[in-house]
């Protein structure tokens, strides 16, 4: 989302709550500076699956998913401020037009926006919570709240993540809508270790929430990833 931000990053240590901004930058650089990669899952949602590969070039993502035989391919390019979703057509590639952020992918809950996890890069980001409510899956975490500088593009008006305090890694991640109401939630279930050393995200968690009822869990959306 771009998925590989959530392989564990470099160790935090502990103490008083960092800038937020520095936070997002590690959580950035822990895709960027990844080792060239190879991965396979897919995303369900009930009977519906979509195999995808995911290939992680320094600061090139390539995605490609299958949907009803045929192949599609997406692509994340980061830069200093910022990063890239592409498209791919007939062999070429193309910047994707914002309208097309919040568009699901084969029916599924993820979108493109979800995949870019573009909200990394927007500007005033928080600290904002440091309790119990900071505890995911047993992990101590930081949580970041940041909100979209342009809340007309995209699906959020802020996002709010919770960043371990101990490796950085990211456990959960809740879109806010411009109501300030729970709109859809990222969590990860499970993690892997990788031959590499390196550890991964197993299985991530979608769950969209009823804009009527921001507590209820209207359609819910897996992402797994296979064990190489």
């Amino acid at each position: 989302m771009a998925v590989m931000v959530l392989s564990l990053a470099p160790a935090w240590g502990q103490g008083a709550a960092p800038d937020a901004g520095q936070l997002l930058k590690r959580v950035r650089q822990a895709a960027t500076l990844q080792e060239n990669k190879d991965v396979k899952g897919q995303i369900r949602k009930r009977s519906v699956k979509v195999p995808f590969s995911m290939s992680l070039r320094g600061n090139l993502i390539a995605f490609q998913y299958q949907q009803g035989g045929v192949a599609n391919r997406f692509d994340l390019k980061f830069r200093d401020r910022g990063q890239e979703i592409l498209s791919w057509k007939n062999g070429r590639a193309a910047v994707l037009p914002v309208a097309q952020y919040s568009v699901p992918i084969a029916g599924t809950d993820v979108t493109y926006e979800d995949l870019s996890m573009r909200y990394l890069y927007w500007p005033a980001a928080k600290v904002v919570r440091d309790d119990a409510a900071s505890t995911v899956k047993g992990r101590d975490c930081w949580i970041v709240q940041i909100p979209n500088p342009n809340p007309k593009v995209g699906q959020y008006a802020w996002v709010r993540v919770w960043i371990d305090k101990e490796n950085g890694a990211m456990w959960q991640m809740d879109g806010i809508d411009g109501r300030g109401e729970l709109a859809k939630r990222f969590m990860i279930d499970s993690v892997m270790k990788l031959k590499d050393g390196s550890w991964f995200f197993k299985r991530m968690k979608v769950e969209v929430r009823d804009p009527s009822n921001p507590r209820k869990t209207v359609s819910v959306s897996y992402i797994d990833m296979e064990n190489p």
